[in-house]
């Protein structure tokens, strides 16, 4: 059940989608108001006056309001007052434009018209008015005087004002209606969509704590689109710039799993996720740093046998790597690479195999996994997606722990679960989730600005 905090929190997400439909409604109520012939109202007021002085007024004007909508019905005052001011208005019209009513003061009709040419406008009333007292005379004229009631106009027709269109009120009437749909729209949209976005939703759905949230930050090309040297550089926030919010997520990531098991310490690590361009290999490549910055001594293994691309990360060759040693000489030096940074190596994939699942599932596998743990003070593996082969749950099942990166915004909440699942029949020891893609805190980026 959503509380107000969610609430605010759709809105939040989706406040341009508001706003623009805010903007569109509005804009589209002016150019509509713009589009529209313009009418303009002038009005004139009758004074009733009793000739007997106790009558009830008030009945006497119902009643003549009552009387003068019906002599409005009729096609004679109509044509009477077409023919006197030549308007030839069909009488639906001239009904449509004409409004009789009871003055606010309770002893006076009120007779407002609205016609394009505001001078119209107020000959139309005066002819109304006019011509309703010439037929009030000629009623009373055979009434005794003492039952006479008159009708005089009360003042001259009033100055032509524009009654439609009301362009102000139209806007604003635009507004509030794109505010509802854009609020609409915004809880359709979070109701039909199904990806994980914030931390209590990963945690809610998985039950597992959220290890480390990693903001947006420039990273490289898709694998498939390849990437350039500098584009791959910018991926390397923590290198790249040490101060930036980025580079403290994955060091604030690297303390919270040296915390998660102070019982059985993690030495050896697999960072794998749901789907393919989740933030990874790009994840493990920053949090390899930070950990080398640390002053321990790590090794990242490029496990992902079918796409690998932490090579490409650091501007090394793929000639030979992990593949190279399983297959090979078991007593061979391990091929590790300088990346750059101090106290950090990497394990490429080396030539890719057609049997990429069996190979990570063998005896040789295994022992090199020993020979690594054995070489470093950290061991992170990159592995192929879960939910895509069935590579990353062989290596889950031999390392002390795992992390399932989760993209906010883009993995799907079925497809996480489905990931856990898979971890979990193979007895994979889950520490927790990597929600990479969070928005910035723009606190945390002021401040950081300033720092720098």
């Amino acid at each position: 059940m959503m509380g107000l905090r969610d609430y605010w929190r759709v809105l939040a997400r989706r406040w341009w989608l508001i706003a623009a439909l805010v903007v569109l409604a509005a804009g589209s109520a002016y150019v509509y108001s713009k589009l529209q012939q313009p009418f303009y109202r002038s009005s004139i007021r009758l004074f009733v006056i009793p000739w007997r002085p106790d009558y009830g007024v008030t009945l006497v004007v119902r009643e003549t309001i009552r009387q003068y909508s019906q002599l409005l019905t009729t096609d004679a005052i109509i044509n009477r007052v077409n023919s006197q001011l030549q308007l030839d208005l069909p009488p639906e019209e001239f009904r449509r434009r004409v409004r009789v009513s009871e003055a606010a003061d309770a002893q006076a009709i009120l007779i407002e018209a609205d016609d394009p040419n505001p001078e119209m406008a107020r000959r139309i009333v005066l002819a109304l008015a006019e011509a309703f007292r010439e037929q009030q005379q000629l009623r009373m004229k055979d009434v005794d005087k003492r039952d006479r009631v008159d009708v005089e106009r009360y003042d001259d027709p009033s100055p032509p004002v524009l009654a439609w269109p009301r362009t102000r009120s139209n806007v604003l009437a635009g507004g509030v209606l794109g505010l509802v749909v854009g609020v609409l729209i915004a809880f359709l949209q979070e109701f039909l969509d199904d990806t994980v976005k914030t931390v209590e939703e990963s945690e809610r759905l998985l039950g597992r704590a959220v290890l480390g949230m990693v903001p947006r930050f420039p990273a490289p090309a898709g694998r498939k689109s390849g990437g350039s040297s500098v584009e791959m550089e910018k991926a390397l926030i923590t290198r790249l710039d040490p101060r930036s919010p980025a580079a403290e997520a994955f060091r604030q990531l690297r303390t919270s799993i040296q915390f998660a098991s102070p019982d059985r310490p993690v030495r050896s690590l697999l960072l794998t996720s749901t789907g393919p361009e989740e933030g990874k290999t790009t994840t493990l490549a920053n949090l390899g740093i930070a950990f080398a910055q640390a002053g321990s001594r790590v090794i990242m293994v490029d496990a992902d046998l079918r796409r690998p691309g932490l090579h490409k990360l650091f501007g090394l060759k793929n000639q030979v790597g992990l593949t190279s040693v399983v297959v090979g000489d078991p007593d061979q030096e391990l091929p590790l690479f300088e990346t750059g940074v101090e106290n950090l190596w990497l394990l490429p994939s080396g030539p890719l195999p057609p049997n990429p699942a069996e190979l990570l599932a063998s005896r040789r596998m295994a022992e090199v996994m020993e020979r690594l743990a054995k070489a470093a003070d950290y061991v992170l593996y990159d592995s192929p997606p879960v939910l895509a082969v069935t590579d990353a749950a062989i290596l889950a099942s031999r390392v002390d722990g795992v992390l399932l990166v989760l993209q906010a915004g883009k993995t799907r909440r079925e497809f996480a679960r489905r990931a856990k699942t898979a971890l979990e029949k193979v007895n994979a020891r889950i520490l927790g989730t990597i929600l990479t893609g969070v928005k910035p805190d723009r606190t945390l980026q002021a401040y950081y600005g300033e720092e720098d």
